[in-house]
């Protein structure tokens, strides 16, 4: 395991957070309310633990995220940055090291049994992001109907949706307008 695994896997994480709260359209289809399944579903991208999940307790952290990381396709790196900012202060993000069990010793920047420990950690992968030469990488998908943010893994940088199945659509729809 390299030293940045679990700051990565946070990081995107703290992505599929913020789409989860922010995003209306997600692959085509209107985002519903997130409910206590999508936030595990973030939760298990950084833990194998089971995480007792209170939507509510989400919702703002998450939001915020959102905000955030949502400036920066638009390269508004300042904006974010103050809203992270704001995030790290709010939640007390203090790195502190944590084993569960079996696994080996990790970074935590907050409890890792509250909401706002989770969103410590989080903030502070967003705010690895805005100060690396990676920021570029965040993009938001550019189909119709999803707005939702991810994170380039492609080497020459180029990757455009969020999933195959917007890729997909976005295809299909060029498609049917070429052969009309």
């Amino acid at each position: 395991m390299e030293a940045t695994d679990h700051l990565k896997a946070s990081l995107l994480a703290a992505i599929a957070l913020a789409n989860t709260f922010g995003s209306t359209w997600r692959q085509g289809r209107p985002a519903g309310e997130p409910d206590a399944a999508a936030v595990d579903a973030v939760l298990r991208l950084t833990t194998n633990q089971p995480v007792d999940v209170e939507v509510s307790e989400w919702a703002p952290g998450g939001r915020q995220l959102h905000d955030a990381l949502g400036h920066l396709p638009e390269g508004r790196v300042d904006e974010a940055v103050q809203v992270v900012n704001g995030l790290l202060k709010a939640t007390r993000a203090a790195p502190q090291l944590t084993r569960h069990e079996d696994a080996p010793w990790h970074l935590h920047f907050g409890d890792p049994d509250s909401a706002t420990g989770w969103i410590a950690e989080f903030a502070t992968a967003t705010a690895t992001l805005l100060g690396s030469d990676d920021i570029q990488r965040l993009r938001r998908c550019e189909a119709t109907r999803c707005e939702d943010l991810f994170l380039d893994s492609t080497r020459n940088r180029t990757q455009r949706f969020c999933s195959t199945a917007c890729q997909n659509r976005t295809k299909v729809a060029a498609h049917r307008a070429r052969a009309t």
